[in-house]
């Protein structure tokens, strides 16, 4: 297929959900008389949410206060240890057991 008989395809499809488009909204509370007299014209894209930061202004920051470092004692730390080494001697058995 051509270039232009690419864009002149392009261009029909375009007509084509612009006015699908146009039918939804009519039957819409939200469409305004503004929308229906400018949903034929082509519109700019959209700015995206990364380029809109007015919402982020309006919004103030909260300040969160650090969550407090868990710390586990000597023996606690031993336990776990020596219930790991546990866990896998069990393991090493069963393994040479087969």
């Amino acid at each position: 297929m051509s270039i232009p008989g690419a864009v002149a395809e392009l261009n029909q499809e375009i007509e084509r959900l612009t006015k699908l488009r146009d039918a939804l909204l009519e039957g819409s509370p939200e469409a305004s008389a503004a929308d229906a007299a400018t949903a034929s014209v082509r519109r700019k894209k959209a700015p995206t949410a990364a380029k809109s930061t007015s919402a982020k202004k309006s919004i103030p920051a909260k300040k969160s206060i650090p969550a407090k470092k868990r710390a586990l004692s000597v023996a606690g730390r031993k336990r776990i240890s020596d219930a790991a080494k546990a866990r896998w001697a069990a393991k090493k058995k069963a393994d040479t057991a087969k």
